[in-house]
């Protein structure tokens, strides 16, 4: 006999059995996918997967788009030694009223576009604490964070418990 046939889980009577219909699982199939799909492939003008792939993503990223906050866009981007965020200002009497502020993974910054305004731009790694300049030219407010080098590390103790053994 050969081995695989011992480690098989089931008994050989067992799959000679007809447990499974194959209505039984179209049904199981279609309520697990039931909502997942959209129920006429017609709907994207394709029967290609490929395209209706496409397709979902557009129309994905256009209510992405359009959830943006309008007024204000920052580009983030980074170095091996710095993080740059960038904004326009509408006018350079503007660049009084704006006040910025950060910890190590976030930037804060306060009365853009319009005054109360509260704007909060994740940074894409952790940051040093000081040393970060901001310099305006052409409309453009560019701010250079320095990249934070050293990461803590914290030492964790491990605690021995003995368990006294039953007599």
């Amino acid at each position: 006999m050969l081995p695989w046939n011992k480690m098989f889980p089931f008994p050989k009577d067992y799959m000679k059995q007809d447990i499974f219909k194959q209505t039984d699982v179209e049904n199981w199939m279609s309520k697990a996918m039931q909502g997942k799909l959209p129920p006429n492939t017609q709907t994207f003008g394709s029967t290609d997967f490929f395209a209706q792939s496409f397709d979902l993503l557009r129309s994905a990223q256009a209510k992405k788009t359009k959830k943006k906050k309008p007024g204000f866009e920052a580009k983030v981007f980074e170095t091996h030694e710095e993080v740059f965020v960038r904004f326009s200002v509408a006018s350079e009497d503007q660049l009084s009223q704006i006040k910025t502020s950060h910890n190590t993974t976030t930037l804060f910054i306060d009365n853009i576009p319009s005054h109360g305004a509260k704007q909060t731009i994740p940074l894409p790694c952790m940051v040093k604490g000081n040393s970060s300049k901001a310099k305006y030219q052409d409309g453009i407010v560019e701010i250079r964070i320095p990249k934070e080098t050293i990461v803590p590390i914290t030492k964790v103790p491990i605690e021995i418990i003995k368990t006294i053994p039953k007599k």
